[in-house]
């Protein structure tokens, strides 16, 4: 059977099945691009054809994506081609294997975190300047943060509920005190927790507005970069910097760890003395 032929009963098929415009202008396209290279009809494709399409598609330097929707494309052509056309096309195939890593393009850095809390000094917004010192100095999630109650000012760890449900000790370095305690001369006492506002405790949007309004005060910040989360990676990258190991990085984030991990973890003392290196005017 020609190529021409089965491509365009292939593109029937699509149609007839509801595939999106742009989906069935891909498959097509990828598909024809296969075609130049393959001469032969499409009923006598075997696995070393595949080996040697694969290949050419490797050394055109594409990217890994691009090359799985174009071995999607052909792997949809040869399961119509069998199942509409009964061609016992023999081959079947696999995804290309990637190891999945982990990037962060763009975060924030030390030098943005000190030019928003100038920012929030500039307004003396108090409260603002502690949130952002509670999240950098404990490397907190919000929704932990907000759980931090005025009688645990003084205590150098507070148990609070984290991910998944699970209870974790939150360690307070003696920096972080110190803010506490001028933020309390000016706190507004409407709350047993201790980040409040007129209305009681602040929310998660609360921080979030903060985060972004002070962002765009300190200028030239991309506010994209600038969340809550990012308080917490800087801490860790902080941490990193330090020549902290990651095991007591991923302690001090509450991050579970391995059987190994659990050998080599630390003491709180140990803890408590790591953390009090971390030190933003020094940064």
């Amino acid at each position: 059977m020609e190529n021409l032929n089965v491509l365009e009963q292939f593109t029937d098929y699509l149609i007839e099945n509801d595939k999106n415009t742009n989906t069935i202008e891909s498959y097509l396209s990828d598909i024809k691009q296969f075609f130049l290279f393959y001469k032969k009809d499409i009923k006598d494709l075997n696995k070393l054809d595949i080996k040697k399409y694969t290949q050419k598609l490797k050394n055109e330097g594409l990217k890994i994506s691009t090359m799985q929707r174009k071995l999607v494309a052909l792997n949809q052509l040869i399961i119509f081609s069998n199942e509409m056309l009964n061609l016992n096309i023999a081959v079947k195939i696999k995804q290309l294997k990637t190891e999945k890593q982990y990037f962060i393009n763009d975060m924030m850095e030390i030098n943005d975190l000190k030019r928003i809390i100038k920012a929030a000094i500039k307004k003396n917004d108090v409260r603002a300047v502690t949130v952002f010192y509670t999240l950098f100095y404990t490397g907190a999630r919000v929704s932990e943060m907000l759980q931090i109650k005025v009688k645990d000012i003084d205590k150098n760890s507070i148990t609070i509920l984290g991910k998944g449900n699970k209870y974790r000790e939150l360690l307070i370095p003696k920096k972080l005190q110190v803010q506490w305690q001028k933020y309390l001369e000016c706190r507004e006492n409407s709350s047993e927790f201790l980040f409040t506002g007129q209305r009681g405790s602040i929310t998660r949007q609360t921080i979030h507005n903060d985060i972004k309004k002070y962002t765009g005060l300190a200028r030239g910040i991309d506010k994209s970069i600038a969340h809550a989360h990012a308080f917490r990676h800087l801490y860790a990258k902080s941490l990193t910097d330090l020549g902290i190991n990651p095991i007591t990085i991923a302690q001090l984030l509450g991050h579970s760890l391995t059987v190994t991990g659990l050998y080599i973890s630390q003491s709180k003392k140990e803890l408590l003395k790591t953390i009090n290196k971390l030190d933003i005017d020094k940064m």
